[in-house]
């Protein structure tokens, strides 16, 4: 039985709390809604929004005086709210990131406190446990010097590398996949050996099949292109674009043109790397040399 999910209501300006609370509750086996992993560009924003909430149990409000004072989120609370009065099975979480006064709309619910750093362990504890899931312990640990999933994501921005939406958003769960599900997964439609290609203006996705499973998946991004083996580059910065946590890695080797990690977690080798002068940095994915 698959875990409720939650969708992640907001503003902005506290996207980089929403961005580790995100790596978080996937981390804990959560699913989560979250607006720019979601939402491609064209796409209309009501329309999205009011549809995410419709495929999730839980709506989680980060309350901090940004939030209270947005349209958007109050927008945002309001559909959820009036599912939860009229029976549907949304519930609404109020999350206290930044002290403030809670709308009237929330006052009467107990809330998580996220207001404090050294709070942040036991807030997120009872959230997990709020949606009837158990809190694993090994799957959390504070953010320490490596740097995190929000940090890299703020570095990938500066690079002008957005974060990237389906079906280029984490792209190591196609690993093991089969190729069925995972072309019903990317939309893609595999060739007569079974690989799947995707391109787009911002990346070309393969993922190569063995048999009936996708056992390595290779990620071009197609702004960081001419790259040359001889000039560093920031695989920090490549891997916060794709949702990657570099703080879950284990740096193995790195070279010039080629950085080498572990995920421990997932058993995965991820390799970010320039494979020849002129290319764009790519991101490989696979279980089956994690270890060597």
């Amino acid at each position: 039985m698959m875990p409720a999910s939650i969708f992640l209501s907001h503003n902005h300006a506290d996207k980089p709390f929403v961005r580790r609370l995100a790596a978080d509750l996937q981390n804990q086996g959560i699913p989560y809604w979250l607006d720019e992993a979601e939402i491609k560009v064209g796409e209309s924003l009501i329309e999205k929004i009011r549809a995410g909430i419709d495929k999730v149990e839980f709506v989680a409000v980060v309350l901090s005086p940004n939030s209270v004072a947005s349209p958007w989120v109050q927008r945002e609370v309001d559909v959820a709210m009036n599912q939860e009065i009229s029976g549907r099975r949304v519930k609404v979480l109020p999350l206290m990131y930044s002290a403030c006064e809670l709308p009237g709309f929330l006052l009467g619910k107990r809330y998580a406190d996220f207001t404090d750093d050294s709070r942040y362990p036991s807030a997120l504890e009872d959230l997990v446990r709020s949606v009837g899931v158990v809190f694993n312990r090994n799957a959390f640990s504070p953010p320490a010097s490596a740097t995190n999933l929000g940090q890299a994501l703020d570095m990938a921005w500066t690079k002008a590398l957005p974060m990237l939406t389906r079906p280029f958003h984490r792209p190591f769960q196609y690993v093991g996949m089969t190729v069925q599900h995972a072309a019903r997964a990317t939309g893609g439609v595999p060739n007569e050996v079974g690989n799947i290609i995707i391109d787009s203006d911002e990346c070309h996705m393969c993922l190569e099949a063995e048999g009936n499973f996708i056992n390595y998946v290779d990620v071009e991004l197609k702004r960081t292109a001419p790259h040359r083996q001889d000039q560093d580059f920031d695989s920090e910065m490549v891997l916060g674009a794709l949702s990657i946590n570099p703080s879950e890695l284990e740096l193995i080797r790195k070279t010039t043109h080629y950085h080498h990690y572990y995920d421990h977690r997932k058993r995965l080798k991820i390799s970010v790397s320039c494979l020849y002068d002129g290319a764009p940095l790519s991101v490989g994915f696979s279980s089956k040399y994690y270890g060597i």
